[in-house]
């Protein structure tokens, strides 16, 4: 299996020419995704995931008076296409607040409970209709652990009375540094025990969703509303549209009561915690609407084997998830240049996606890395005027798309439960020297409000997008060779 990889790594770093897949098609009214043991079929049979997080999709479809920008939407699903991709992980929420907020979706889709923003929403039935067309399907997330949607804090908030939010440390685009011309950043992160507070205490105010009646119900509400929606561009109910491929209940929850583990990575088991039932709970909801689309949680799955199987083994639960940040996660250091700094992230994500396999693998479902990302080559920004510019090179990054992504293969092709991967997140045309925030303060980078644009951003001309494309072809080429006996489970 090493020497599998190996020369499956070699051959991307050359760049080996791979026959291209077959072409995308339009999505047929009654093709929808379904799982087979460890595997994804549509009609043409066996459905390996290339996909990448668009999370801002509805709002760059929305009216040029809401803040959208048509022409680039277009421009970028056809870059997106060109490249092979044919899954879009999408946000399907986001929530309003009583007072504006230098860091969340602006405008947003739900502005109070029960009041819907329509031109976003209409967004959202653009953005569908325009991703059948390229054979593109969806990852429909509902909601948000994270302040940078409104998320689960807002539900929170807005079912006690409007309580103040105690937000953690997020990027404010209107903050100091600014450049010359009005609107065109920099911004800075506030300031633990300044105008923000510990991570812990956010979560511990949002995960109060799990067990406040009334921000479950208004949380229930928005599912309903959302997937019992008719798009206005082609007339197809969203439960009856294969483009959607997945509900996804939310980004990334975390555990409501988490118990650090002393020795390894991961939370220590804690069988009482609010998200299981949670899970159970809403996965049940969504599976009672829609009985032909598939469910995920959105679970980062650092969190260890028992989370990750406890998660995802309810029968509303079609498949499970992972994310993997080795920065995030203090394993790799963007302002550090040495070999050894990108082996120890390489060496961490390639064992992550083994044991993540291995224990989707035991409960009998495949698993989908669907966020992955690295920073450029940003000890070069180290004494600029911003870190995170897109002039920095990215030979880590390449590096560490080949090895991960690599890896996600390998296991697909050798029986593993791995189904696909999914980058964070298309920037596309995006660059940060020459964003310029619209009318609600938006540049829509490819890393959301709440952190720094640019510093996961993957760009139109970048090089891990011909990675992401040659990992199609690679794998098209293979199963148009092995067909059903592809399985090897």
């Amino acid at each position: 299996m090493r020497a599998a990889v190996q020369l499956l790594l070699a051959s991307l770093a050359a760049g080996t020419a791979v026959p291209r897949g077959r072409k995308s098609h339009a999505i047929d009214k009654d093709d929808f995704v379904y799982v087979d043991g460890l595997r994804l079929y549509d009609s043409k049979g066996l459905h390996y995931l290339t996909g990448i997080n668009y999370w801002a999709c509805m709002n760059l479809a929305a009216s040029s008076s809401s803040g959208g920008n048509h022409s680039r939407l277009i421009t970028e699903l056809d870059q997106m296409a060109g490249k092979g991709i044919n899954h879009l992980r999408i946000m399907a929420s986001s929530e309003g607040a009583p007072t504006p907020q230098p860091f969340r979706m602006n405008p947003p889709l739900l502005e109070a409970p029960g009041h819907y923003n329509e031109p976003v929403f209409k967004g959202l039935d653009i953005c569908l209709a325009e991703m059948s067309k390229r054979g593109m399907r969806a990852t429909m997330t509902l909601g948000n652990e994270w302040q940078w949607s409104g998320g689960f804090a807002q539900f929170v908030s807005w079912a006690t009375n409007d309580t103040q939010i105690p937000y953690p440390s997020s990027w404010n685009l209107t903050a100091p540094p600014q450049r010359n011309t009005p609107g065109t950043g920099w911004g800075n992160y506030t300031t633990e025990g300044i105008d923000a507070v510990p991570y812990d205490k956010f979560t511990h105010f949002a995960n109060r969703i799990y067990s406040n009646d009334q921000a479950e119900k208004w949380y229930k509400n928005h599912i309903k509303t959302v997937m019992s929606r008719r798009n206005t561009v082609n007339g197809r109910l969203y439960t009856e549209d294969p483009t959607i491929m997945t509900w996804q209940l939310a980004n990334e929850p975390q555990a409501s009561d988490p118990r650090d583990a002393t020795n390894h990575f991961g939370l220590d088991p804690n069988p009482n915690d609010l998200l299981f039932p949670w899970v159970d709970r809403i996965s049940s909801f969504i599976r009672s609407l829609a009985p032909k689309q598939l469910i995920s949680v959105g679970l980062e799955s650092k969190q260890g084997e028992y989370y990750f199987k406890k998660v995802h083994n309810f029968s509303t639960v079609d498949y499970a998830t992972t994310h993997c940040w080795v920065q995030n996660w203090g394993i790799y250091n963007m302002y550090d240049s040495s070999e050894a700094n990108l082996k120890a992230a390489q060496d961490f994500a390639k064992n992550f996606m083994r044991n993540t396999s291995r224990w989707a693998v035991d409960i009998g479902k495949p698993v989908f890395l669907e966020e992955f990302g690295m920073a450029r080559d940003n000890w070069e920004n180290k004494n600029k005027e911003y870190p995170y510019l897109s002039s920095a090179s990215t030979s880590h990054k390449d590096a560490y798309f080949k090895t991960i992504i690599g890896t996600v293969m390998n296991d697909f092709r050798n029986g593993g439960a791995y189904i696909g991967t999914s980058p964070w997140a298309y920037g596309g045309i995006y660059r940060p020297e020459t964003q310029h925030v619209n009318e609600f303060g938006m540049v829509w980078a490819g890393d959301p409000p709440h952190e720094s644009p640019g510093w996961y951003d993957l760009y139109d001309i970048d090089q891990a997008m011909d990675i992401v494309s040659k990992q199609q072809r690679i794998i098209a080429k293979w199963i148009k060779e092995h067909g059903k006996n592809s399985t090897g489970y």
